[in-house]
């Protein structure tokens, strides 16, 4: 019983080898043909994130944030309306004020202007400035040049922090922050990053050039209009108030939520820093370990299936069991229990696996069974 259990339980390995092995070779096939696209999306940038983060937002209820609140700012043109509504903002006292704007250069026709939102800078320190650092200025070590505000070399105890977001190159998404980048020869922090820390008045986590991953939980932004600030002051005191642009087209980012402002966007990125609800990804072993885990207990079930289909004694029963809608149907219920219980994992703890080559090895279950047994029965041949 020893050795038939043995080969069995080879059979069951290499069967799970061999499955990864073809998903293997279609992942090169996508890689190199552009016609398998579609399949490289999956392979390569497939994040079940993204529909753990559908499921949630139709299922769960929306909370208000208490945390942060955006003053809307996107019909403000002229820098002396600016500069009233920042004043206005920060008579309401709130803890920290975020400004998603790059004054750059000075308006020759709008001295006044100019000089105005200067002083609102040099004369309030609860407020944080937006710079961004140039991509095309990295010499392979860090950023030589950046677009910042034209009061910025002017104010010594100026705050400023990089407004710049990651973007994931193969599907246009914005699903990360930065904590920091190295920008002319020091280590910057990023807007989320300064902001949280100066709402919290210690640092939350370390100054480095690392990322993390935005938490997309249902949640809502009070949006406050420019011209009402002072009538929602209570939704501004104590709190990090963004103040920004909320309905221009030309800031607009795409997220797994849709296509939102990058105000708001920043407003996610606080919330997740503050409240530390990042996504922790698990390492590649972890990952690697439950793929081949859910692969091989994939072979051993539709293996259990078949055996019980075959000692059917109806024979009506024993066939339709047999059928490939049945088999489909039951490989469907068995691979949406395994993204239940991922999304279990990352709805309760904030815990992603990537599932990816877990269940597309698992669907090549049974053909690599096949190929494994023809293989096998061919040297077995050789021997005799």
């Amino acid at each position: 019983m020893s050795g038939k259990g043995d080969k069995t339980t080879v059979r069951y390995v290499m069967a799970t080898i061999i499955a990864f092995c073809i998903v293997g070779v279609y992942g090169l096939f996508a890689l190199n043909l552009k016609i398998m696209n579609p399949l490289t999306q999956a392979l390569k940038e497939y994040t079940i994130t993204d529909f753990y983060y559908q499921v949630i937002g139709t299922s769960a209820e929306r909370d208000t944030s208490r945390l942060v609140t955006i003053v809307d700012m996107t019909e403000l043109v002229d820098r002396r309306d600016i500069a009233y509504a920042l004043q206005e903002v920060q008579a309401q006292h709130p803890k920290v004020v975020g400004v998603d704007i790059k004054f750059e250069g000075l308006k020759s026709d709008n001295p006044e202007g100019d000089s105005l939102i200067a002083a609102v800078a040099a004369n309030d320190t609860s407020t944080v400035f937006a710079l961004q650092y140039i991509d095309e200025s990295f010499d392979g070590e860090q950023y030589t040049k950046v677009r910042q505000s034209f009061f910025a070399d002017s104010i010594p105890h100026l705050k400023e922090a990089l407004a710049n977001m990651p973007l994931d190159t193969h599907d246009g998404l914005r699903r990360q922050i930065i904590l920091g980048k190295k920008v002319q020869g020091r280590m910057m922090p990023s807007m989320i990053k300064r902001i949280s820390d100066e709402y919290a008045g210690q640092e939350i986590m370390p100054l480095k050039d690392k990322t993390m991953t935005i938490n997309w939980a249902p949640i809502e932004f009070r949006v406050i209009p420019y011209d009402s600030i002072a009538e929602y002051g209570e939704y501004l005191t104590d709190r990090i108030v963004l103040f920004g642009a909320y309905a221009d087209d030309i800031d607009m980012h795409l997220t797994p939520k849709g296509k939102i402002p990058g105000i708001k966007l920043l407003a996610y990125g606080i919330e997740t820093m503050v409240k530390q609800t990042n996504i922790k990804s698990a390492p590649w072993w972890i990952t690697a370990i439950v793929s081949f885990l859910v692969v091989i207990f994939t072979k051993y079930l539709f293996d259990w299936c078949d055996r019980y289909a075959k000692s059917r004694k109806n024979r009506f029963l024993r066939i339709g069991l047999k059928t490939a809608l049945v088999m489909g149907i039951l490989k469907f219920l068995w691979m949406a229990f395994v993204m239940y219980l991922g999304f279990i994992l990352f709805a309760r703890y904030n815990y992603s696996i990537n599932l990816a080559w877990a269940l597309s090895a698992s669907a090549f279950t049974g053909p690599a069974g096949d190929l494994y047994k023809v293989i096998s029965n061919s040297f077995s041949n050789q021997e005799d």
